[in-house]
């Protein structure tokens, strides 16, 4: 009956082991690597103050274009899903995305967030 009993607790432990092991490998996954290619393109968005159509181009060394002209900027951050430049004179242009592809443009020169129109980009990796 001890043996029997015995064999129980080592079995136990033997599955519990397991089990935490397992458990604590699946935190260990890295991530997927984040590409901040992914928001290389050009894609158009329409002002809403104006009605006009305005074009945003990033290249793949990161240049940021705005309607074809050179915006001094940098990469301030990005992840999986935003991009953020900041240009000289210190105001952000922002640029999320969903998993398919950038979907608004943010420019905090006029506090307004513009939708990117659908069928109106090109991927210019």
């Amino acid at each position: 009956m001890v043996k029997l009993k015995n064999i129980g607790l080592i079995a136990a432990s033997f599955v519990t082991g397991i089990l935490t092991s397992k458990k604590l490998h699946e935190n260990d996954i890295p991530e997927p690597q984040l590409n901040p290619l992914f928001f290389v393109g050009t894609w158009n968005y329409r002002a809403n103050d104006s009605n006009r159509i305005h074009t945003v181009e990033i290249r793949p060394n990161f240049d940021l274009l705005i309607d074809g002209h050179a915006i001094k900027s940098k990469v301030e951050n990005w992840d999986k899903y935003t991009i953020t430049f900041l240009d000289r004179y210190g105001y952000h242009i922002r640029i999320r995305a969903n998993d398919q592809r950038p979907v608004s443009i943010y420019d905090e020169t006029d506090n307004e967030t513009y939708p990117i129109l659908l069928g109106n980009y090109k991927v210019t990796k």
